[in-house]
C-alpha cells in the first residue's frame, strides 16, 4: 500500500515535468513555424549588406566583413560568390559553400543594369 501512495504522490510531479518538457518543445516548434525560413537563415545580399548583416553569416567575422566591404567599394559589386573568392583574400571554395548554406546570396547589381540602360538611351538619342 505504501508503494501505491508513493506512486500517487509521485505521479503529479512526473506529469508536471513531462508537461513542462512537452510545453517547451511545442513552444519551440510553434516559434519555428511562425518564423519560417527567416528564423533559420535569412538571405543576405552580398552587394547591399552592411558589416553587421554580413557578420550574421557563418564564416564571416568582423575582419572578413571589413575586407568584403573594402573590396566592394574598390572594385564594385560582386558578380558571383566565385568573384568574391577571387577578389577577397582568405575566402576559398569551402568557405563559399558554408556562407551560401548560411544564406549569403549575390543579387544582380542594380547600378550596372541602370548604366547599361542609360547607355542604350544615349545611343537612341544620338541616332538621326
Amino acid at each position: 500500500m505504501s508503494t501505491c501512495l508513493k506512486f500517487s504522490f509521485d505521479t503529479p510531479r512526473r506529469l508536471s515535468l513531462m508537461q513542462g518538457w512537452r510545453g517547451s518543445v511545442l513552444r519551440f516548434l510553434l516559434a519555428l513555424c511562425l518564423l519560417g525560413p527567416f528564423g533559420l537563415a535569412a538571405a543576405v545580399d552580398l552587394n547591399s549588406a552592411d558589416a553587421q548583416q554580413l557578420q550574421q553569416i557563418k564564416g564571416i567575422g568582423p575582419r572578413t566583413a571589413e575586407l568584403i566591404l573594402e573590396e566592394r567599394q574598390r572594385g564594385g559589386p560582386f558578380d558571383s560568390l566565385q568573384d568574391l573568392a577571387d577578389r577577397v583574400k582568405g575566402i576559398g571554395a569551402k568557405k563559399i559553400i558554408t556562407m551560401e548554406q548560411s544564406g549569403l546570396k549575390v543579387e544582380p547589381a542594380k547600378v550596372a543594369t541602370k548604366a547599361v540602360s542609360n547607355t542604350a538611351d544615349a545611343d537612341i538619342r544620338r541616332k538621326p
